[in-house]
């Protein structure tokens, strides 16, 4: 079991996976869109800020040095879409299943491609200068902001991941990676890991090779 160096204040939930299928499934973009349905059914009246769950992730991305009413944390902006009834797009079933979690439990989460990666990972602060190419194909500037680094250099983080770990057709192991807050409850965030791996388990098969919670000593 691979695990991450925690050089940072906060709380992390990762599993690591292998023999994955991954594919075009509309199933659990089905789960994706009626998780959206269900928020906008319960909350379409309600401010943003007042959701429940919003504030946690709005308090990680200040950790990470970003303000998060300029630039909304991904769980954030899943929310938002869902609250507004704007259309959603499917990926592939992992991170489809990925967004299905960020939406459902409030926290940013990244999916990582294990083959592309070469430990020991560490989540730190990111260098002078140091950033990655987007999932989005923008550049994302890393510096004295919170990352995911291996031997090669950063490859994600809280905010979006890098093209160079992204999940794809060819993928057969990954890491997931769940982030909070110290704040939040750490039992809690074991019980929405497990729930985030028996998603994938469900949709993208696969086994989990660990699973891990990962606190400040």
């Amino acid at each position: 079991m691979l695990t991450i160096q925690l050089e940072l204040p906060l709380q992390i939930g990762i599993v690591q996976m292998r023999t994955l299928k991954i594919r075009q499934d509309e199933e659990p973009f089905k789960q994706l869109l009626n998780c959206a349905t269900r928020y906008h059914s319960r909350y379409s009246s309600t401010p943003i800020s007042e959701i429940p769950g919003v504030q946690e992730a709005r308090k990680l991305f200040r950790l990470l040095g970003i303000e998060p009413t300029k630039y909304r944390p991904a769980s954030e902006a899943l929310l938002r879409r869902a609250i507004k009834q704007k259309p959603f797009s499917s990926v592939n079933n992992l991170v489809d299943v990925g967004n299905w979690c960020a939406l459902d439990f409030l926290l940013p989460n990244g999916a990582y491609d294990m083959q592309k990666l070469e430990p020991p990972i560490k989540l730190r602060l990111g260098l002078a200068d140091e950033s990655y190419q987007g999932l989005t194909n923008q550049p994302v500037h890393l510096e004295n902001r919170y990352c995911l680094a291996d031997r090669k250099g950063a490859f994600g983080s809280p905010k979006t991941d890098s093209r160079r770990s992204a999940i794809n057709s060819a993928t057969t192991e990954a890491l997931i990676v769940q982030y909070a807050t110290t704040d939040f409850d750490t039992r809690r965030l074991e019980e929405l890991t497990k729930q985030f791996s028996e998603r994938i388990l469900e949709y993208c098969a696969g086994e989990i090779i660990g699973m891990e919670i990962i606190s400040p000593k």
